[in-house]
Parts: C-alpha cells; structure tokens; sequence
C-alpha cells in the first residue's frame, strides 16, 4: 500500500480545528504547564476531578471566572475539556463567540444577546422539556417586543420572522428574534449601534427580568434532577485592546450583575491587572507548557509530550529525524498555536516527503521575522534583562503587558516571564545582548 503524501497531513496543523477531549488529536497538557492544576477552576464550581459535586456542598448559581492566557496556549481545548467535567453537574451552555458575533467588533449588548439565546435553546431543549411559566417569560419578552421590535428604526428585524413563528409567541418567537438580532449585530448592520444603545439604555430593567427568567430555570432543572446553567464563553480573549479595555474594564460591572455561572476568556493582559475584574472575578490562568527552566535548560518530560502532540497529527516518518520536531518545539517557547503554526510554515519550503532539519531552520526564521514588527525599539534591551533576571523581573509596566499581548513575552509558572524563543533569534535581541554583556544564550538552551 502506497504511503500518504505528506502534504495529506498539512491541514493537520490548522490551528482552527476543534480539538475536543474524543478528538483523535486531542493530547493533555495539564501536568507540563509547571504548577498549573485545574484544582482551583473545579474548586470554584464545587467539584471534583471527576466533575462531581463534592460531599456537603451545592451547585453554585452565581459564579463568575475570568479563564486566561496567551492567545493560542490552549485555552479553548482546555475549555471544552472542562465543559466535559462541568457537565455532570451542571447545565452547560459553551458559546462560541468567534461564530455567534463579530469579535473584531463586540460590545457587552452582543453578548447579553447571545445569552438571551442561550437561555431560549435550554427551554426549547427537547431532551430538557422545560415548560417556563409566563410569569417569568413575559417580562422578557414584552421588553424586547417594546424596545426592540416596534421601533420603527429596526422594523426589517420583526420582518424576518415568519408568520407562523409570530403566530406562536412566546419562546418561539423569543428565540427567533434573539437569532436574529445576533445576525443583525454579527453582519454589521447600520443600526448595529442604535440597537447596541437600546439595549445599553435599558439594561437595568431587562436585567432584572432576565435574572429572574435565569433563576426560573434553574429551578425547573432542580426539579428534575439537573444542575443548575453554566455558560462558558470563549473567544472574548481574541478581543483588540482596545476592545477588550471597553469589554472587561467600562462593562465588567455590567457583566458581573448577570445572576448565572460565567466562565468568561480573557487576554493575559486583563488577568494581570486589578480593578474591577479582579474584585467581582475568580481568576485562572493558563500558562505555557514548561518546556526549560527559568535558567533555560530544558525540560525533556514536557518535550516529549508536544513532540507526541505533534505526532498525532503526522507520524514521525515525515521528518528526518525526533530531533528536528524537538527542534521545532524548542523554538515554539512552549506556544501550541506557534508550535502548529512553525510546521505548518515548513510545507512552502519542502523539496520532498520530509520536513528536514534545514526546512525547520528556514521556518523558523520566517515566522521569527512576523515578530520582528511587534518590538518597539525601546523593548530589546527589556526584553534582555527580563531574560538576564531568570524569572525575578515582574514589574507590570505598560511596555510589557503590550509585550505580553502580542506573545513577544511568554509567562510560564509560578509566574515568571521570558522572552519567546523565536524573538531570541533577532538580530536586534542579540544586538541589545551584546550591549549588555549578557553571554550568547541559546534559544532555548540545548
């Protein structure tokens, strides 16, 4: 039987697919991200390892998380990995938000939206069979059916609802109309921002009917036996800084006022400062996987296991040898997206049906130079002490978190920054390491 070409695999590597924990590529990293345990996320919720309520304690109702990190660390994996214990004991509702909304442009009215429509699929759920008491639904509806639908400035809304729908009332037409209005906001709209200030406008009165809509489900899924909601949304970390200043700082209080369970993504950035999202938020971070020390020299454990998570995607076969795909790790920092992204890299470079050790080293350089333009010329010489100190340099200027954002600093556990391999192979870096009398060091050590 003929071998597969390589380039069968090359997909393989697309940071977009959906790893869930029964994807064949799914690969946990739990254990090689230093003292990272998923203890303090489950502790939160009352659970176990297993995802069950612990003796003596009660589901939570009122929950909030901020999850995490570096942008492509592994936080939506991890997240589906956890939506998979919650499950057990809760009512899981896991919203993914690069899909549902535009989020390049997202406001907190997108979001309360999308939770609007969340709470509508649980009632709609046939294996649920809930049946919600007009009492509750009704305030909710006729807020929308006022602010919303009989304005004159959104009247095309209403006429995308079929007659049949109308006819129905009630949770039909709810959730048609919160379909709806997510298309409307995800697909710009003109009076994306007039529809966005309504529901701005009026935030505190839908904010207590859609509470109590919230704890009326809740207790419809006591009563049979279920847990009570829990919405986990991802995607809110690939916010632009600017955006995600709006979202998690001028919203937050808003955000935080929604009586449900939120595990809400956010850039590393934001779980680093204080404020207000630290007061209302539980707060976890995911790290990068630990493969060196903070004096540099590697880690072999925690190698080995992105080297087998590479290897799920395309057998070893494929490249010239396990040193090349070490190589590759090591200059990954750690990083699973620029891990996937540096293999992915060698494929416009092959002469043949292997990644060889010179195609790795030119893929490096290549993606190594898109970091190039993300370091102001005041950072090299940061970058080289933060690398000196092996850890003990931490101070949270403005520089850095930028620095932090855009992956050119890496944090590992307990906390401690470094420099991302690829921006150690820059010539400015080692320029500014020379101006320090730092020694050569490699990228990483090894």
């Amino acid at each position: 039987m003929t071998e597969p070409s390589i380039w069968s695999y090359q997909d393989n590597f697309d940071f977009r697919l959906e790893v869930g924990p029964d994807h064949e590529f799914h690969y946990p990293l739990e254990v090689q991200r230093g003292r990272y345990s998923r203890r303090k996320m489950l502790n939160a919720f009352q659970l176990d390892d297993q995802g069950q309520l612990r003796p003596g304690t009660q589901a939570r109702t009122d929950e909030a998380v901020l999850f995490g990190g570096h942008i492509g660390c592994g936080k939506s994996t991890e997240l589906r990995d956890y939506a998979e214990l919650f499950r057990r004991s809760y009512t899981v509702h896991h919203l993914e938000l690069t899909r549902l909304l535009d989020i390049n442009n997202l406001r907190f009215s997108d979001l309360l939206i999308a939770l609007v429509h969340a709470l509508t699929q649980t009632f709609e759920s046939e294996q649920l069979s809930l049946r919600p008491d007009p009492v509750y639904l009704n305030p909710v509806l006729n807020w929308f059916d006022a602010r919303i639908v009989k304005q004159e400035r959104f009247k095309d809304i209403e006429g995308e609802i079929k007659a049949e729908v109308k006819a129905q009332g009630g949770l039909p037409w709810l959730a048609t109309l919160m379909a709806t209005m997510t298309a409307k906001v995800r697909g710009g709209a003109s009076y994306r921002e007039e529809l966005r200030r309504e529901i701005r406008d009026g935030f505190l009165q839908l904010l207590g009917h859609f509470n109590a809509l919230i704890a009326h489900a809740n207790a419809l899924l006591a009563h049979q036996g279920r847990g009570p909601l829990l919405f986990i949304m991802d995607g809110t970390d690939k916010l632009s800084k600017e955006d995600a200043e709006t979202f998690f700082h001028a919203d937050v209080n808003q955000l935080g006022q929604i009586r449900t369970n939120l595990i809400v993504c956010a850039p590393i950035s934001v779980l680093l400062e204080s404020g207000a999202v630290a007061q209302r938020f539980t707060r976890v971070q995911l790290p990068m996987v630990k493969i060196f020390n903070e004096d540099g020299t590697p880690r072999e454990q925690e190698e080995n296991a992105l080297i087998e998570l590479v290897l799920r995607r395309m057998p070893l076969a494929y490249f010239d040898s396990r040193e090349t795909v070490r190589h590759l790790v090591r200059m990954s920092g750690g990083h699973v997206r620029d891990l996937l992204r540096l293999i992915r890299a060698c494929f416009p470079l092959l002469e043949g049906e292997q990644i060889t050790h010179d195609v790795a080293a030119q893929a490096v350089q290549d993606v190594a130079s898109e970091y190039r333009r993300l370091v102001q010329q005041s950072d090299w010489a940061d970058l080289v002490a933060i690398d000196r100190s092996e850890g003990e340099e931490k101070d949270r200027t403005e520089a850095r978190l930028r620095l932090l954002y855009d992956l050119v600093l890496l944090e590992y556990n307990s906390y401690w920054w470094c420099s991302h391999p690829l921006v150690r192979t820059l010539r400015p870096y080692l320029k500014a390491q020379e101006t320090a009398g730092a020694p050569p060091q490699d990228s990483p050590r090894g």
